[in-house]
């Protein structure tokens, strides 16, 4: 069983939000276990990703669920889009959130 569904009250965000600089994490829930795994969807610009850190529900526990947080830095503030997709261990796009959801 994996993740199938994500909605935007599932996508909690983090914003740092000054002059010299605008970054901003999109946390989505993980479970490396099943195979299932988020991408960064290539749709998305104006944007550096920073990093990509999963903390688990359960440490040392194997499979263990947990979060998954998307670092990244705006490049421009007036331009910039981040798709992430859950994909299937198939390959298939089951889930999709974006900065346009929860962010502005």
């Amino acid at each position: 069983a994996g993740i199938n569904s994500i909605s935007a009250q599932d996508v909690d965000a983090n914003i740092n939000d000054t002059e010299a600089d605008y970054s901003f994490t999109m946390a989505v829930p993980y479970n490396a276990g099943t195979g299932y795994h988020w991408e960064i969807s290539p749709e998305s610009h104006g944007v550096e990703e920073i990093s990509i850190n999963f903390v688990e529900d359960y440490p040392g526990t194997l499979g263990s669920s947990g979060t998954g947080y998307f670092n990244f830095h705006v490049i421009d503030n007036d331009d910039y889009y981040v798709k992430l997709v859950l994909i299937s261990p198939k390959g298939d796009i089951v889930s999709e959130t974006d900065s346009n959801s929860w962010i502005k």
